[in-house]
């Protein structure tokens, strides 16, 4: 297996009022991270004193389920099964852990639901769910730090 440097990334964070962080992404621009209720409340800082923002945390499981999401997806293409207008939908939740009184991610799980089309066999559909995992850029980067587990509901 090769490491070869394909992209270097480069993102830049501002410190803003009510606890948050600008992160400038590329193409995104600037996204606010900061603080809601349960992580507030795990470092004891005051709610008056917080804007209310997706954390740092809710980012990487929206990232990781919609890597996840877009690399079931090509591989669904691939079979010929339509993934656009609903056909494909996600939900995940991941689960946040106090370990060693840092927060952190330790698992996440992803659900999806497929209307299948009909010249698209279950058995195909099962097998590409069982190895998207795999094909996945932020389950390879992840995923040995965090429990990625998913399923899917073929209608």
């Amino acid at each position: 297996m090769s490491d070869d440097i394909v992209q270097s990334i480069e993102v830049s964070v501002r410190p803003a009022p009510g606890r948050t962080k600008m992160v400038r992404l590329p193409l995104a621009g600037e996204v606010p991270m900061g603080m809601r209720d349960e992580i507030s409340a795990h470092y004891r800082v005051d709610s008056a004193d917080v804007a209310p923002n997706a954390t740092t945390l809710d980012y990487l499981v929206g990232a990781a389920a919609g890597c996840l999401t877009g690399t079931l997806g090509g591989m669904l293409g691939a079979l010929g099964q339509p993934v656009l207008d609903g056909a494909l939908t996600t939900s995940a939740r991941g689960t946040v852990v106090r370990d060693g009184g840092v927060l952190r991610i330790s698992a996440i799980h992803v659900r999806y639901e497929l209307e299948r089309a009909p010249d698209v066999s279950v058995e195909d559909i099962e097998k590409v769910h069982d190895r998207h995992h795999r094909h996945c850029p932020i389950a390879r980067s992840i995923g040995g730090s965090i429990e990625l587990t998913s399923e899917i509901t073929i209608l």
